[in-house]
């Protein structure tokens, strides 16, 4: 897209003006410490331009200008955070300013004006429990969807979809050649705070799922180690929906050329985006990795009603990770199809005794990186009851099995670092503008912790080493968020940047398989006892991170250049 240069130089001068004061209130504040470690973040230039996006924000955001195929003065944009410390702020602006109780104490107000309590309580109750999938009666879409007749512990394993099932057109999805090393899991975990509290409900929830075994990851002397990554997905995720390839996540509307997102079930496909995350299953076995793909409770194979809890998922899984040591609650159908429970079960997806365990590493996507920051805050940092009418914590659980976290369209760095540049469908839903009011008014109407607040973020330092990747113009988080995670992390760590939306399965095929590659380095870096990755990115700025991101789009956003004397 080429530019009027005068209007737009003109435009794109008084928008960086207005964004200096804001970028240099952001990040020029004294050092923080959080534990008594400084916590030091890399610097953020001020925005040099401006360019559209096209899915799934159909908006112009800020940008840097740096040479790409298409130019030397390309406008390459990001979403940037909504709040700003105010001058002369002491402090660790984006958690204390943040947490559970203020954002409590922001909807007790909110509650006292109707027009505040109507519009943010709209959006609470729209997430209110069952997911919608529940009440799909229709059995050609629960076909498309994988559900299976719900039966508690005698449910019939065997009804599950295999991998083997997506080897057949048009699908021809890799993963059907793993099916000989999967086993069909199922754990056992207890009811989260919205069915104690509100159903008065107490019976076990099921998660289920399969875990791949695989033949070891290299340990850098000759050896390889058995070692685990758990998947989990985002809101649509379903591990064994359909995912027909010739469905597209959206279309693009002819007269107003902004996208429309395409809504499913529909007759063909259950959930868009399962063929891109199998593949990456499929990759990381390959790879030798044990992978652990499962559904949230509450959706998919997995029983449960309530399944926006995301502080309780993170409960559940470091209770799986428990679970696989034990047989506690576990049960599993062999590949050649015996039905084990308990410590054979254990044993069986180990391969050998399974007490001692293996290596974790925590993979979430959209959603799943919410549950995979409380697992690792609630192991590394300090447990505390969120979904409890009374805040309370106990001493972190100190799993030694648990070694980093991977997460892919993150959420981890909380409400503080919420985009400037929201759209009306998230100001609509939960994760807009009224983000840390919705935060305050789902704890406390219903017991549910969905989006982290500034939580995450506090304890994030304690982690031993983390891995991100993310589009450019990401909805969860402003960019500044993605790096301030990254940078108070001090073991091994990498920050994949993309010039994509947040739904991973919309990057470029090129950038999915390079996020791959890099999940696997950094995972295989961590287990060697490496202090760096190796082959990742190097940057010092924001702007140079930027620059990091490959020469390839998205599709729905073309390059918009500037002649190149308006790069001065």
């Amino acid at each position: 897209m080429k530019l009027s240069p005068s209007r737009w130089f003109l435009r794109s001068l008084r928008f960086a003006t207005v964004l200096l004061l804001g970028a240099t209130a952001a990040w020029s504040q004294g050092t923080p410490t959080r534990d008594g470690i400084a916590i030091s973040r890399p610097p953020v230039p001020v925005p040099e331009c401006k360019a559209p996006v096209g899915y799934d924000r159909d908006a112009v955001l800020p940008g840097y200008l740096l040479p790409t195929s298409a130019g030397p003065a390309t406008c390459i944009p990001f979403t940037s955070a909504r709040f700003k410390p105010p001058a002369g702020y002491t402090g660790d602006f984006y958690v204390d300013e943040f947490t559970d109780a203020k954002l409590r104490a922001k909807w007790e107000e909110c509650k006292r004006d109707k027009s505040c309590y109507d519009r943010v309580y709209a959006q609470v109750i729209s997430r209110h429990p069952p997911n919608r999938e529940q009440s799909i009666k229709d059995p050609h879409k629960r076909f498309l969807l994988g559900k299976i007749e719900e039966k508690g512990d005698a449910t019939d394993l065997a009804s599950i979809r295999r991998p083997s099932y997506f080897g057949r057109a048009p699908y021809l999805e890799p993963i059907a050649a793993d099916d000989a090393q999967t086993y069909i899991v199922e754990f056992t975990a207890p009811a989260e705070a919205y069915e104690l509290l509100h159903l008065h409900v107490d019976t076990d929830v099921k998660l289920r799922g399969w875990y791949i075994q695989g033949a070891g990851v290299d340990d850098g002397k000759g050896h390889k180690v058995r070692t685990l990554v758990t998947i989990s997905g985002g809101g649509g995720d379903r591990v064994t929906a359909i995912d027909d390839p010739r469905d597209s996540s959206y279309k693009v509307d002819p007269g107003t050329g902004t996208t429309v997102l395409n809504d499913y079930p529909n007759a063909t496909t259950g959930a868009k985006g399962m063929l891109a995350w199998r593949g990456v299953v499929h990759g990381l076995h390959q790879a030798g990795f044990d992978v652990l793909d499962f559904d949230r409770r509450g959706i998919g194979i997995s029983s449960g009603t309530g399944e926006t809890n995301t502080l309780q998922q993170g409960h559940d899984l470091l209770d799986i990770v428990a679970s696989l040591r034990s047989g506690r609650g576990m049960r599993t159908l062999t590949p050649d199809g015996k039905v084990l429970r308990g410590q054979q079960a254990a044993a069986a997806v180990h391969g050998s005794a399974a007490e001692g365990g293996m290596p974790v590493f925590f993979l979430g996507t959209s959603r799943g990186t919410m549950t995979g920051s409380w697992a690792m805050t609630i192991n590394f940092d300090k447990d505390c009851s969120y979904d409890l009418p009374e805040i309370t914590c106990s001493p972190a659980r100190h799993d030694p099995n648990i070694k980093g976290a991977i997460l892919i369209a993150e959420f981890s760095s909380g409400t503080g670092y919420l985009p400037a540049e929201t759209s009306p469908t998230d100001d609509g839903r939960g994760p807009g503008r009224d983000r840390g009011l919705f935060i305050g008014g789902i704890e406390i109407e219903h017991n549910i912790v969905f989006f982290p607040s500034s939580a995450t973020l506090a304890g994030i330092h304690t982690w031993p080493s983390i891995f991100i990747a993310r589009g450019l113009w990401c909805y969860a988080d402003g960019l500044e968020g993605s790096i301030d995670s990254y940078s108070r992390v001090n073991g091994p760590k990498d920050l994949v940047v993309v010039r994509a939306p947040h739904a991973f399965e919309t990057w470029p095929q090129t950038e999915q398989q390079r996020t791959v590659e890099r999940m696997i380095a950094y995972a295989r870096a961590v287990l060697v006892g490496g202090k760096t990755v190796p082959g990742r990115r190097t940057w010092s700025n924001m702007k140079e991170l930027v620059a990091t991101s490959s020469d390839v789009w998205e599709p729905s956003t073309h390059p918009t250049t500037y002649p190149r004397k308006e790069s001065k």
